[in-house]
């Protein structure tokens, strides 16, 4: 009998569990608060356990068996046939027609589903069951209620339950439940819809739906989502009724009504649809009149198309708008949306077999930002052709590998034109299990057709030889310690690199700009980004790498990494012309450290040192502990020195305070600009079947220092749904390590 069960599918809390198996959530986790289940009768089983499912037994106290006509039963009677079985203190049994009927503290057992109540009839047969005045019991859920009569036709596949009540709690404590006139289960399409529907809190109704039509499985159903509500100081109350547009398997839409006190009336829409081997989604956002902005009328859309075919080809395409260059301002949720100066727009088509790589691509901008002039925007590329090919000689360690790139520029007041760049290379590779060795030479060749020189050649060529060496030693070894064996890995490794001066100070910056010093970018054959200049080298990179591991569980208790470059030549490439060559004898030293200290505890660190001026140019240190799913703390120190200096602290945490009460929040400083950039900070609620959040939010909205405030307010009822602003994803972004309490 599928009566009650799938009416579990209305919840929307969804499985999330920590990457770490050792503190991973338990399956039950959602209702840990719930008291032990209670009364719930047990079915009734064959006493011989090999009795074939086909077969039908009964047990009583007495009977009374016809030959023909109704047989009577009484007394602890018993009806058993397979997975389904009814007692009662009085059945009666028509063998000719499988009918049997129940009375007197009624019981009815079915595929996960159990009803006690005044009497109950079924057919064995037919295999239609009606239910009057009892209790329900959804197996493997918490699902409970009350219902005046269900009546389920397994051949139509429907089920009609009246006078129903429905919730998720436990007797003892019913904090909330859902009551409907009527309530109908397709099971043959898994739509449900339910008629004068009220939501009670503490037996308080709170919210009625005239009717509402659910889905009663994963499949997707057309209609209202959860409102959504929250408050800002830049725009006031913000409330939105989302509408759900199951279109067809492989398309939906969601249309969202959106009212802004202070601004007016908003209509923001998603569409998305998949293919055979493809999918793509786009988005809108319309405020006709804007109230705060003079009645402008402010928009905003996007559109992204992700399309794979057989034998390595793929296409994307990202394309997006905005009305003008206050609207991530006004209606972002973080500095890193509200500051963004350009929307990308590009569209890509890659070619990727073994050996081979080929793409083209055009890709331009919306400024959104008036204050920059066309010369200081990216230049857009129509198109950008680049193709790779390497193939190893068979029976040698040699591979030779050319590489080309054709792309065309173009800017408002500027160079444009286009550039060809072509780099045939020979790379000999010797490895063996405790030694790799990889020299490679290469000649890269570039040619520049200028259609708007502004100062420069229209057409200038450059050539520009280079070599490079990198070579690894793997060394490692078992040792124990506090009576524990340990696994240590030992990397030595040297990158010599050597590219002679070429002049292109004549040449025109398209797309270069110098890398940032990391650990990676230690090992890199140019200094530069892009095709626009080659850096000039004599040089050698020097590195360490070592990893302990911990055999008995394969944690990983430390990893260092130590490099630097030593130059042997003033680098004398840079970007701008007038620029002095760098004369240092060494670049910065780079170090990171990766520990787990367990029990929780994990600690990273990155140092970069400046030993020409005895200084610290880059530091980011992070301390995390995390015990449990329920708990996690994260400090932090970030620091970079340059002409835009950057000292952040960093703290976020989820703590619990009770068993049923959490502590969420998060706090951003700069010690530059001596003030708080964000700050978080809220509570969380779990009882057994429900719970709250209560999130407020202040964060630095543009670079003219105004700050949004925000308030954010949600409850959840396990098994339900959720109402209000859902804060879980700005939680999940700013507190690394956390989990959604209501997220099961």
């Amino acid at each position: 009998m599928r009566t009650i069960t799938i009416l579990v599918a209305l919840a929307t809390l969804q499985t999330a569990v920590s990457a770490d198996p050792l503190r991973e959530r338990p399956e039950d986790y959602a209702w840990r608060l719930c008291p032990p289940e209670r009364g719930i009768p047990l079915r009734p089983s064959y006493e011989d356990p090999l009795t074939p499912s086909d077969h039908t037994e009964i047990r009583a106290d007495t009977s009374r068996i016809l030959k023909e006509g109704i047989s009577e039963f009484t007394g602890n009677v018993e009806v058993i046939r397979g997975p389904s079985a009814v007692s009662g203190e009085v059945v009666t049994y028509d063998p000719t027609t499988g009918f049997v009927n129940a009375e007197g503290r009624a019981h009815v057992w079915d595929q996960g589903f159990t009803w006690f109540g005044d009497s109950a009839s079924y057919s064995l047969n037919s295999e239609v069951s009606r239910l009057h005045d009892g209790k329900y019991w959804v197996s493997q859920s918490r699902v409970r209620g009350y219902a005046g009569t269900v009546e389920n036709d397994r051949v139509n596949q429907l089920t009609t339950l009246e006078d129903v009540d429905y919730t998720t709690c436990p007797e003892s404590g019913q904090d909330w439940s859902m009551r409907a006139d009527k309530i109908t289960l397709n099971h043959g399409t898994d739509r449900g819809s339910a008629r004068n529907a009220v939501l009670r809190v503490k037996n308080v109704p709170v919210f009625y739906l005239p009717y509402i039509n659910f889905p009663i499985s994963d499949k997707r159903k057309s209609g209202f989502l959860a409102p959504l509500f929250a408050t800002t100081n830049e725009s006031g109350f913000d409330f939105r009724l989302p509408y759900y547009w199951n279109i067809a398997p492989q398309h939906d839409a969601t249309i969202t009504p959106r009212v802004i006190t202070d601004r007016g009336a908003m209509l923001g829409g998603q569409y998305r649809y998949l293919l055979e081997r493809g999918r793509g989604e786009f988005e809108f956002e319309v405020l006709p009149d804007d109230d705060l902005s003079d009645g402008e009328t402010r928009s905003a859309f996007s559109f992204k198309h992700d399309q794979r075919w057989q034998g390595g080809h793929r296409l994307n395409v990202d394309f997006a708008n905005v009305s003008d260059d206050q609207y991530f301002e006004d209606f972002g949720r973080s500095i890193g949306v509200t500051s963004q100066r350009f929307v990308d727009r590009r569209a890509e088509y890659v070619y990727q077999v073994p050996g081979l790589y080929a793409r083209t691509f055009v890709q331009s901008y919306q400024s959104v930002d008036d204050t920059i002039p066309g010369p200081a925007q990216p230049y857009k590329r129509i198109p950008s052709i680049t193709v790779y090919a390497a193939k190893n000689i068979a029976g040698t360690r040699f591979t030779p590998a050319i590489e080309s790139d054709l792309t065309y520029f173009s800017r408002p007041d500027s160079v444009t034109g286009g550039r060809f760049d072509i780099r045939p290379e020979l790379k000999y590779d010797y490895r063996k299990t405790y030694l790799e060795i990889t020299p490679r030479a290469s000649v890269r060749q570039t040619q520049y057709f200028l259609d708007q020189p502004e100062g420069f050649d229209s057409s200038i060529s450059r050539t520009v030889p280079s070599f490079d060496l990198n070579a690894k030693i793997f060394l490692e070894r078992n040792f124990s310690m506090f009576g524990r064996t340990f696994f240590q890995t030992l990397e030595p490794q040297v990158y010599y690199l050597l590219i002679p001066k070429v002049g292109q100070d004549d040449i025109p910056i398209f797309d270069s700009g110098r890398f940032d010093i990391n650990f990676l970018t230690l090992f890199q054959n140019n200094r530069f980004s892009g095709r626009d200049r080659i850096g000039d080298a004599n040089q050698v990179t020097t590195a360490l790498r070592s990893q302990i591991l911990d055999q008995e569980n394969g944690r990983e208790v430390l990893r260092v990494s130590l490099g630097q470059i030593h130059y042997f030549r003033d680098l004398e490439i840079t970007t701008v012309p007038t620029a002095a060559a760098d004369d240092r004898s060494a670049s910065e030293l780079i170090g990171e450290v990766v520990s787990d200290l367990g029990a929780g505890w994990k600690v990273r660190g990155t140092l970069q040192w400046d030993p020409d001026t005895a200084t610290t140019r880059k530091a980011a240190f992070n301390i995390r502990y995390n015990p449990d799913f329920r708990t996690t703390l994260n400090l932090g120190y970030r620091l970079r020195r340059s002409f835009d200096s950057i000292e952040q602290l960093e703290a976020s945490v989820r703590w619990p305070i009770w068993e049923n009460l959490g502590l969420v929040g998060r706090w951003n400083y700069s010690l530059v600009e001596e003030q708080t950039l964000e700050a978080v900070g809220g509570l969380e609620y779990e009882s057994c079947c429900w719970g709250a959040r209560l999130v407020s939010r202040r964060f630095l909205r543009n670079s003219a220092g105004e700050f949004d405030n925000g308030v954010f307010l949600e409850v959840a009822f396990r098994g339900l749904g959720g109402f209000g602003r859902k804060s879980s994803s700005l939680l999940r972004r700013g507190i690394p390590g956390y989990e959604d309490p209501f997220s099961r």
